[in-house]
Parts: C-alpha cells; structure tokens; sequence
C-alpha cells in the first residue's frame, strides 16, 4: 500500500475542518424574521460581506421564526451556530400573509454564495402551513473556489428535495456531515427526491459520520461524478425508497460500520434499468463501484499536457475501496409486498404495468419485473474479485438485526408501500390519496406538523412537548439503537450502526483505525508507515458474535512474554489461548466455545507493561 492515498486523505481533512470565526454576533430569538434580517443585512453596499468571518449564533432552548430566505452573497463562509447546554434552537418556517419564506419558484428556502457551516441547531424542512420545501440550503459560487459544507450535531426534517444541494458550486467541494439525524426524508411526488446532499460536480471529500437518515430517496447524489475521497463510518439508513448512494465513481472510497434496512425497498426493475444505457445499466446495489470517468474533469494530475487523459492514474489498480463491517438486511414485512400477486405491485409474477412513458421503451402500459433491492450487483462483484489488493470488502453481515423503534411498523403500512409505489409507476387504480395515506403513516416517524416540537412531557417522550424540548438524537420519539446485544465492529469494537442512539459518540481515533485496519491487517504492509509497527495491538475478535469459534490477533513491536485468557463476566478464567514468548509481528489465536454457555465473554491480554481487555459474544 502507497503512502499517497494518507496524504490526499489529509490534505482534504485540512480543508473540511477549518472553520475560523473572527467574531459571533447572537441573534434575537423573540422576534419574527430576526433570523434572515440579521444576516442578510450584515453587507456593505456593494453587496460584499461587512464581516466575511462572522459567525451568527442562535441561543439555546430559542425557536427562531423565519418569515423569508437567506440570502447569503459575496462569496464568503456563512457560519450558523447553536448553544450549546439546553434544547436545540429551533428554526421554524412560518408564512406571512399567506407568503412563504423563500423562492416558492424553485423551492429554494435560504441561499448561499459560497461555503456553509452549520452546528448544532435543529431546522424545520416544513413551513407551518404544511408546506414541504424542496430544497433547504442552495449553494452557489461566485469565485471559483472550491467550497465547503459542513454540519454538525443538526437535526432536518421533512425536506421534499435537497437538504442541501451543490450543483452550483465549482469542482473540488467539501462536504462533511458529523453526528447528525436527517429525520423523515420523504417525497410522495416520486422516488428520486429526499436528498440529504446534491452535487453532480465533481468532489474532493465526502464525509459522513456518526449520522441517521430516516426515509430518503436518493440520499448522498453525486450521480455520475468523480469522488476523490468518500469515508462513510458509524451510520444509520432506515427505509430508504431508492439509493442511499447514487454514485459509483471514487478515488478513495470507504463504507464502514454502518447499518442498513429496507434499502430500495420499492425495488428493482430488470426490464428498464437493467436494458437501460450508460454507467447505469444493470441492477444498482446498495454498493456500487466503478472505473473512474474523466467526462467532468477534477483532477490536475489526471491530465497530460496535451490535454488528453493519463490512463495510468485513472485505472482501476489504483483505487482503494473498503468496505468492513456493515449490517445489510430487508425486513421480513416486506416480503408480502414483493409478492402481493392480488394487488400486482412489485408482484414477481405475474408482472405489474407501468403507464408511464419512457423514452427508450415508448408509451406504455408494459410490465415490469420488479426484484428487492440488492447490496451489489455482478458488475461490483468481479471488480472487488479482480482486484482484491485494492478493493477489499470484509466482515459484512446479511441478517436481520431488529431496532428497538421497529423500521416498519405492520403489515397495513407494507399495504400502503404497495400502493404508492404503483402510484409512481403512474397505475390510473392508484391516483394521489397512497401518497398521503403513506406519509401520514408510522413508516415515516415523526407528526408530521410544523408547528410542534418533539420532547419530554411528564417525563415521557413526546412529538408535542410544550417544555423539555430534544436535546440530543436520542430524545426523539424513535429510537434506531439494535434490539438486544448488538452487533460489534471487528474495526473499533463499537457497535455497528450511529452509535447517538446509544448516546455515545464516534471517537476521534475511529477514522485512524478503519485506515490503520484496510491498511496493515487487510492489505498487510507492516512497515510501511513509521510509528503504527511500534505499537502493541489487540483487534476485535472475528467473527463476533460466532458460535462455537473465533479469531483473536494481536500485534507485538518486538520480542515479548504474552499471556492471553478468556474470562467470563465474573472474572473466572475460562481458557488461556497464549502463555510464553513471542517474536515481533502480529500473531492470532482461536477460541473454541463449544462447552462454555451462549453470553458475553472478555479476552485480555498481558505482554510486557501493554494490557489491554475487549469484549466477545458467543450465540448458539
């Protein structure tokens, strides 16, 4: 493994992290429109920002009412933080004599000319009157620079489009979303929109962390457009429609940690997608890569001096994907729904009609063959097989792993799926009202109405909480934390999935470790960056859980007396796999449980002044 791949990694860290605030100017909470007043009239007369650097804080526990849109001009950083130590502030959408905030033209509610970072606040997608803005932010760039979108500790709701769409930017963004829960993504207009992020320029980084979305269409888009760098590490996806990834194109990709349920849940059509053309032909997983396309054109390098394409930086050897330890499953409701033959939606046979018309196949009616979503297609597959040095995908589990909030509530709402679905295949027994019957539903959590606020009433959560409003993901009225003894990274030893809903954070060391992990114990390579061969190691066991066996590897910097037991949760030793000396390097050990009883065990091991204890599960 080459040392680059850490240094373009860096390079785009230093760029998504630096957020320099010269002053904070605190907004009054108690007056409507002081939001969008504060900030748009903070310009000198030639347009250009009067503080570039300023920051705009909104005061904790405040519910600021936002009466028009932001208008964000002169190529600068506009910079939105909450405060900290009490509920989130709020920022509530409310009409005007009869006139939304924002251009209802294009459903644009703020707009920004360049970068954006918000912390901490909690921003209504629904104005009070019950509409449903398409897009919340909309970023342009008026000098060529390459932009950046950071946001951190925030809470969306209810966004038709894009939370937060790009596409007006130059090439080489930054996008960087941290701790955050983008709460019913839902369009009922069609499957494409609820988008957390869109940008078919192309991008330096793509990072997503410690992050929920609920619903969604085609949540992170970057249809078709090179990605140098894309780190999805800790999250959670629950009943995404279509994509949670529409892209295929990377660079550096790494998808890890992360929890997946009733991904393209409305399924797959084998007759037009995968007859269609293009880099889309063929059925699209929930993973999904490619060789690299130089039609937009990112990077310098990339580029001979006569302007044509040097081949031997673009091929497929010198990608480096990653994809570890990721929870993949359908709930079993669903099944009904992909073989109701009495209804004809999404039915296997025989085929449910389609009237809509599509170019390359004419008018309709025709029927379509519909298949659940898939975690990657064929095409994915042999790539990850042929270059198996480069792409690694490991440690991925394919089974139901429930959540204590269940991701669909019953069979009346698969009832509901059905129906809209065929009503997006523009089926005339199927007109408007499955839409709202849908939206309205358990599937998609939340009231649904603006003008509440979700919290504690009485101790108890609530959707309507007139005090003790949310503080923190956890607060909500759902709850995506795994049932029972969760699952556990083989990476970090943290479970699988956005660990907020545990109200636990993603440790600063996570993003080394998953890099540390492709790098040393995947792709081997031991020396090959100074400082991590000097260090004693002890790695989650795998597989875990497991029944009756498993893997425990450690690593040694030099010669050194190593004791490794298994104890049980009262500390009595139930086997030592390792006593004695050993050389340098890294070396494994196997367990067998077959005569201990289903439970958590600890393994611990002692070598020189290193010890160091993790935690194992053996299931029957």
């Amino acid at each position: 493994m080459k040392r680059k791949i850490f240094l373009v990694v860096l390079t785009s860290l230093t760029l998504a992290d630096i957020v320099v605030a010269q002053d904070t100017l605190w907004i009054d909470a108690t007056t409507p429109g002081a939001l969008e007043k504060t900030i748009n009239s903070d310009t000198l007369s030639g347009g250009e920002r009067a503080h570039p650097l300023r920051a705009y804080g909104l005061h904790k526990d405040g519910v600021y009412i936002q009466n028009a849109g932001i208008v964000f001009k002169g190529g600068a950083q506009l910079t939105i933080i909450g405060e900290k130590g009490g509920a989130y502030p709020v920022v509530q959408m409310r009409p005007v004599n009869g006139v939304d905030p924002g251009d209802l033209t294009l459903g644009i509610a703020n707009k920004v000319e360049g970068s954006l970072h918000l912390d901490h606040i909690y921003w209504l997608g629904k104005a009070t009157d019950g509409t449903q803005y398409n897009q919340l932010f909309s970023m342009t760039t008026v000098n060529y620079l390459a932009q950046k979108c950071i946001v951190n500790d925030c809470v969306t709701e209810f966004i038709g489009f894009d939370t937060f769409n790009g596409d007006g930017w130059n090439h080489g963004s930054v996008w960087k979303f941290t701790n955050c829960y983008f709460r019913a993504l839902f369009n009922g207009a069609l499957w494409w929109g609820a988008r957390v992020m869109y940008c078919k320029k192309p991008i330096d980084t793509l990072w997503v962390e410690n992050c929920t979305v609920s619903n969604g269409g085609l949540t992170f888009c970057q249809q078709e457009s090179v990605t140098r760098f894309a780190y999805f590490n800790h999250n959670t996806f629950i009943n995404n429609h279509k994509y949670w990834l529409l892209n295929s194109y990377y660079q550096n990709l790494f998808i890890c940690n992360n929890l997946f349920t009733n991904q393209n849940w409305v399924g797959e059509d084998t007759n037009v997608v995968s007859g269609g053309s293009g880099p889309y032909r063929g059925l699209t997983g929930a993973i999904t890569v490619d060789s690299i396309t130089i039609r937009q054109q990112l990077f310098a390098d990339m580029i001979k001096p006569d302007s044509t394409v040097d081949e031997s930086k673009v091929g497929l050897s010198r990608l480096r994907i990653f994809v570890s330890d990721n929870i993949y499953w359908t709930d079993t409701l669903l099944n009904s729904y992909y073989k109701n033959y009495n209804h004809h939606w999404n039915a296997i046979a025989p085929y449910p009609l389609s009237y809509l018309n599509w170019a390359s196949l004419g008018t309709g009616p025709w029927p379509i063959e519909n298949i659940p979503g898939i975690w990657a297609n064929d095409r994915t597959l042999a790539l990850f097989s042929l270059y198996s040095r480069n792409m690694v995908k490991v440690h991925n589990t394919f089974m139901k792993v429930g959540t204590k909030t269940p991701s669909i509530k019953d069979a009346g709402i698969v009832e509901l799926m059905g129906q809209w679905n065929q009503n997006q295949w523009g089926d005339p027994a199927w007109p408007g009202q499955p839409t709202n019957a849908l939206l309205m539903s358990a599937y998609v959590p939340g009231d649904k109405d603006a003008n509440t606020l979700p919290g504690f009433t009485n101790g108890v959560k609530d959707e309507n909480a007139q005090t003790n409003r949310v503080t923190k993901v956890s607060d909500f009225i759902e709850n995506y934390a795994q049932t029972g003894l969760p699952m556990i990274s083989t990476i970090d030893g943290l479970p699988i999935g956005a660990l907020h809903w545990d109200d636990a954070t993603v440790p600063a060391s996570s993003y080394t470790s998953i890099l540390m992990h492709y790098a040393f114990e995947i792709v081997g390579g031991v020396a090959t960056l100074p400082g991590v061969a000097g260090e004693y190691k002890l790695s989650q066991n795998y597989p875990n859980p497991f029944n009756p066996t498993t893997t425990i590897r450690y690593g040694l910097p030099h010669r050194s007396h190593v004791v490794l037991a298994v104890f049980n949760t009262l500390g009595q030793e139930v086997a030592v796999l390792q006593t004695g000396d050993q050389e340098a390097g890294y070396h494994e050990a196997k367990f067998d449980g077959t005569n201990c009883a289903s439970g958590v065990y600890f393994y611990r091991i002692q070598a020189g002044s290193f010890v160091q204890t993790k935690r194992l599960l053996l299931l029957r």
